[in-house]
């Protein structure tokens, strides 16, 4: 209440360390240095495309390695994270048919080291984003953070998960 008070949104506190988690992009190179680029086709788009289009938003931690996010990839992740939750069922032949799609464009990965082609892509996965975001809106009750928690360490999925169940707590 204090938070909608002076302006803020409710979510304020989970916002801000999603923001600037492992630094935020202003303080490292967006060249993609010590960042696993790889294995993700939309982190690879994060990663390869042009910084003004795709538009990196911070770091995040992929199977311990950290990689470049971008709000198409977080929220993709977090609408599958919404369904495997919801339609465990469902889940399974969409992610049997995604990792088929993966194994083929990985075969030629050296061309959307491409920039411009990373764009294109980008660009073309934009309905996608927007049909996962309308999803996300009109399933999740906290939408973005569910988007805000993809690609975090799992010690930091946790804390946050642990802050958003227990009740606020207001002085006296």
């Amino acid at each position: 209440m204090l938070l909608l008070l002076f302006g803020q949104q409710p979510d304020s506190f989970i916002r801000a360390f999603t923001d600037t988690y492992k630094h935020g992009l202003s303080q490292w190179d967006y060249q993609c240095d010590n960042v696993e680029c790889g294995g993700h086709y939309l982190c690879s788009v994060a990663a390869k495309g042009h910084p003004g289009i795709v538009k990196p938003v911070r770091r995040g931690v992929r199977n311990g390695n950290p990689i470049l996010c971008n709000r198409q990839l977080l929220i993709s992740n977090a609408f599958e994270e919404l369904i495997q939750e919801k339609l465990p069922f469902l889940h399974r032949p969409i992610r049997h048919h995604y990792n088929k799609v993966g194994d083929v464009i990985h075969r030629y990965y050296g061309i959307f080291n491409i920039r411009v082609v990373a764009d294109i892509v980008y660009i073309l996965m934009k309905p996608l984003e927007w049909l996962f975001l309308l999803t996300l809106y009109t399933f999740d009750r906290k939408p973005e953070n569910r988007i805000a928690r993809q690609y975090l360490s799992r010690k930091d999925r946790d804390l946050i998960r642990q802050s958003e169940s227990k009740p606020p707590c207001f002085p006296a």
